[in-house]
């Protein structure tokens, strides 16, 4: 064997395997970007890891940059964009549950509590165990909940309001029975 045929053939296959994992890598590092609310920063690198990975013009773009582009635009409050991306990642893949969740969490941050409702039960029965899911849902839970409160106090008694209707049996105090109207 000559060296020659040696590096023809395992050559591409450890550039193959070294490109992998510095994705790996940038995606580690765009992660924590966006974990540490860097967003033009985790943008620049997101463009310039798309850049390296595109083979073709025509190549979709993965369902791991569309998610970390819709955390970007979100941190930069482009939450309308945000939802856009999400939703149509959510098209594309409605297996993943993680773009239901986050999905939820813009809504509710925008006031609309029954899509964001949706879109985390969507979230869990995608993944039933999904913790962030749940404990997104159950803060949905709260906040509507308090809503709720805050509305019943504000509701004021008076003439406005219907009044009860009669009870539909009336007990006799004599002989303490029942009877229908």
């Amino acid at each position: 064997m000559s060296p020659h045929w040696v590096l023809s053939r395992f050559f591409p296959v450890l550039l193959c395997f070294g490109n992998g994992l510095a994705w790996a890598n940038g995606s580690a590092e765009i992660e924590e970007l966006i974990r540490n609310k860097q967003w033009p920063l985790a943008q620049q690198k997101l463009q310039l890891a798309i850049k390296q990975t595109a083979q073709t013009p025509a190549t979709p773009l993965s369902p791991q940059f569309r998610f970390m582009s819709s955390q970007i635009l979100a941190g930069q409050g482009q939450l309308s964009q945000a939802v856009q991306e999400l939703q149509a990642l959510i098209q594309e893949f409605p297996e993943l549950p993680e773009p239901y969740n986050n999905l939820g969490v813009l809504l509710a941050a925008q006031g609309q509590y029954d899509a964001a409702l949706t879109a985390f039960t969507t979230a869990i029965q995608a993944r039933p165990n999904y913790k962030i899911a749940l404990q997104n849902l159950g803060d949905l839970y709260s906040a509507m909940a308090q809503q709720a409160y805050l509305q019943a106090k504000n509701v004021k008694e008076g003439t406005g309001l219907l009044p009860l209707p009669a009870p539909s049996a009336v007990t006799t105090p004599t002989t303490k029975t029942q009877s229908l109207r």
